[in-house]
């Protein structure tokens, strides 16, 4: 059985941070009423915050900071509030030397929910297990 625990991602942050303001400059370089702009930024800033909170600092209540993957290929997600869930991994998955984004659904519940894994997230050595678990044994997620 393979447990990862996930740690807040710089590299995730600064990538979210980057992207969200690359956002806002294009909206304020194009020609809308300032109205428009405002709430767009706004809208941005927005989601920049739910997104760091979830997925770069691991900090929002419902974010998945550790995965268990059993010998069936079964996987299990817990969350920041402490509960464990059994989930299906997704086909939509993906795997590559530098991210893993996995897409589950949770039994019993009809929400995708995701885990964005970079180098920095957990140990090296656990996620070069996983991936080698995901590509060649549990054969769900897809291969870049």
């Amino acid at each position: 059985m393979l447990e990862l625990k996930l740690h807040p991602s710089r590299t995730l942050t600064a990538l979210l941070a980057g992207a969200h303001l690359l956002s806002v400059l294009v909206i304020w370089r194009l020609p809308l009423a300032p109205a428009t702009q405002i709430a767009s930024s706004l809208l941005i800033a927005a989601s920049l915050l739910f997104h760091l909170r979830r997925d770069g600092l691991l900090a929002a209540g419902h974010s998945i900071i550790a995965l268990r993957l059993d010998p069936e290929c079964n996987f299990f997600c817990q969350t920041r509030d402490g509960s464990w869930q059994e989930a299906k991994l997704l086909g939509s998955s993906m795997v590559t030397p530098w991210l893993i984004v996995l897409n589950f659904t949770p039994e019993k519940k009809w929400l995708v929910r995701h885990a964005v894994i970079l180098p920095d997230s957990a140990d090296t050595e656990l996620l070069r297990q996983l991936r080698v678990l995901l590509r060649w044994k549990c054969g769900n997620a897809s291969r870049a």
